[in-house]
Parts: structure tokens; sequence; C-alpha cells
């Protein structure tokens, strides 16, 4: 959590039946901007083939996968997790009809940068800005793409690396600790794609293909804390303290100015003004109008515009805190503060290793406005290869046949 500071046959069988829970992606529902409330839309139940523009659908091989990794404190165990467990999803896609699809493969951070260059570890230059990262990370060297590549592709049997897909992504993934406190993987991931009504940045051209299948992973412990551009929420000129307009500087203006639980902003203030105080709260969700940060219909309607097919070619997964418990508590200032103790949002998942996730309400209900091409999954899982082998069978279950000789 950041804080301002496999026989193959079988395999393929389990996680196209069941997974952990593992939806597949349906039918166009004849280009409904599934936006209504962000709830489900239902994946598409009428079974329409209609996209926007009325035009029939036609599946490809090709899939353009986009792994956004929390890079901000505190989650090496849940980037050592997806690393070591990568080539679960590797052999579900090799194991399918066909073999491997024709893949482009990415990464991103969710480091955006924030504030006025006073918030430690944030710029004022976009941090990241959603650019790929392609360079090697940890204890590799090299990462084996071919000179000025900056994704891995791998197209008709065609790659631009050399060695093993797993180990290249592998080399590039391992983002590290370092990235800003204040996550903003959702406007990451728009920007990456050129999303947001800008150009995708330079080093991500060519990786969209229009009719591909576009499939996007977040990897994080806490919630999206997206803002506008000349959002006020990072501002600490006027002031950090319990008093202060926005509260102290630390990731709960994320809660208190982007969930409403039961139509009211989380508390700041202890209900006794003692650091014992705990609070749980229910019908949480993002503040759409109400907040500070990006609405998440804003989000979700910016992705589904990247294609002719936002229904069936758009698959969306999370791997994070699930949205309850949502219990806020007390601690202590870390600063001096006569206010009183200050607010901090609890866990709502704890795992074995003792890695941990919060109420991740703004991102599990954007994987919500996708209907059943939504997925959510437990970042608090011992081992994610399950949840990659279901989110690797969900494409294979979409994908068309091999052509026939």
């Amino acid at each position: 959590m950041a804080s301002v500071r496999l026989a193959l046959g079988s395999v393929v069988t389990v996680a196209l039946a069941a997974g952990c829970g593992g939806r597949a992606l349906m039918p166009d529902g004849g280009g409904s901007s599934g936006l209504g409330g962000l709830g489900n839309r239902g994946g598409g139940g009428t079974g329409a083939t209609g996209g926007t523009d009325g035009a029939s659908f036609t599946p490809t091989r090709d899939v353009d996968l986009l792994f956004m990794i929390d890079n901000s404190s505190s989650v090496r165990l849940l980037q050592s997790n997806l690393l070591s467990n990568f080539p679960s999803f590797v052999n579900i896609l090799q194991g399918g009809p066909g073999g491997l699809p024709n893949l482009h493969v990415a990464v991103i951070t969710s480091d955006m940068g924030a504030g006025d260059g006073s918030i430690a570890g944030c710029n004022t230059t976009g941090g990241d800005a959603g650019r790929f990262q392609y360079a090697a990370r940890g204890s590799c060297t090299a990462t084996n793409l071919q000179p000025g590549a900056t994704f891995i592709s791998n197209d008709n049997g065609v790659a631009n690396y050399t060695g093993q897909l797993s180990d290249v992504f592998s080399c590039i993934a391992e983002v590290g600790e370092n990235g800003c406190s204040f996550e903003q993987p959702l406007a990451a991931i728009v920007r990456a794609l050129g999303a947001d009504g800008k150009p995708a940045p330079a080093e991500n051209q060519g990786f969209l293909r229009p009719d591909a299948f576009l499939f996007i992973v977040v990897a994080t412990d806490e919630d999206d804390c997206s803002v506008p551009a000349g959002s006020g929420l990072f501002d600490t000129a006027s002031g950090t303290t319990l008093a202060s307009p926005l509260g102290p500087i630390g990731s709960y203006r994320c809660n208190e100015f982007g969930h409403l639980c039961n139509g009211v902003k989380p508390p700041r203030r202890a209900p006794s003004g003692s650091a014992a105080d705990v609070v749980t709260l229910d019908g949480c969700v993002s503040a759409e109008s109400a907040g500070l940060l990006t609405p998440v219909g804003t989000l979700a309607a910016q992705l589904r515009a990247l294609k002719r097919f936002p229904d069936q070619q758009i698959l969306f997964a999370a791997i994070t805190g699930p949205s309850a418990p949502y219990t806020v508590h007390w601690k202590a200032p870390t600063t001096a503060d006569p206010g009183g103790p200050w607010p901090e949002i609890s866990h709502s998942c704890t795992a074995l290793d003792q890695s941990v996730g919060d109420p991740a309400i703004r991102i599990n209900q954007l994987a919500g406005s996708f209907g059943a091409n939504g997925q959510v999954l437990s970042v608090c899982e011992t081992s994610y290869a399950p949840s990659l082998q279901t989110l690797a069978g969900m494409i294979v279950q979409q994908l068309p046949p091999p052509d026939m000789p």
C-alpha cells in the first residue's frame, strides 16, 4: 500500500470453465455506453453483434495487452507475485487452439506525478505520464527486445525479442517502488492509450491495433486517485492539518474527496476525537459529480471510444483490494496538529505474506461498468497463478479458431 512517505490441456479447461469466477467476453449489445449508473451492463446479453455504427463484429486473433503496475511504496510483494506467476498466463495462451495469439504487451506505472513539487516522490511533470516501460529492471540486465522496441510483440510467430516472452515481461515489469504515492492508474491508462484527447506518448505509438482485443490489467494495492487537469487535491499551500480545507497531505484525501458512502463523504474527524475510533461505512461508490477526482464514467467513456466494438473488444481486469469492508480508523498525527488524530483507510484484505489491499472503489466500479467484460480479482491471493489463468482463459475462449489449411 502506498502512503505519503500445469498440463496445458487440463489447465486451459479449468481456466475456461471457471477459474476464480472468470467471465468470458460476451457479444456486443449494440454499442451501449455501459455507463448508466456504472453498474453491470449484463455483458451484452441480447446476443446482438452490432457495433457503435451498426456494423457486424468479426473477431481476430490480435490482442493488445496493457499491464498497469503500481510502482508506489510497499508493492514489492505484489510485483513479485505477478511476475513469478506470469508464466501461468502465457501457458494458457499458448495452450489454446492455434497457440499464442498475435500479441502486443506493454507495461505502464501508476505514477502521474502530483502537486507543486512539495510532495516527496511526486514530480510536477506528470511522473511516468503513461509512457511504456521497456528498460531492464531489477536483477535483469538485458530485456532481449530488439533495439528501439518499446513493447513486446509476437505477431503471427514473428517476435521482436529473443528468449521467452515471460522472461522479457519480467525484465520490464519489475517497476520498483519509487513512484508517486498518489497513484493515478486510470489516468495513466487513458494517457498511455491516447484516450484523453491527446496523442499517445511517442514510445507508445504502434501498440493499439483497430481490430484487436484490448485487454487492460490493473495491479495495485490501493484505489485510483486520478484527477483532472488543474485539480487542487494535492495542494499543500492551504495547509496540511486536520482543519485545513483538504486536510492532511496523504492518501486519505483520495477517499474523502473521491468516494461517497451512502451519499456522504468519508469522515475526516474521529467521532469521539480519539485515535482509537473506528467507523465502518456502507454503500461506498465513486463521488462522480461531488468530488475532486476524474469521474469514473468519464474514464470508462474514454476507453470505450477507442474501439468500434467496445462491448466485445475491451476486457478490463483489476487485481486489487475488495471494495468492502470499508473502514476508517484514526492515528496520531505525523506532524504537530492540535486538531486531533488523522483519518486513515483500513485494509480491506490481508494476504498470508502480510501484503495488503485497500478498498478499490473506483477501480472496481470501472471494472463493473464493463459488465461481463470486467473482472475483479483479489490482490491478497497467496498466488496470482489462478487469477492469471482465469484472465488468459477468457481471451482464449473469445479468439476465433486458427485458419484451416
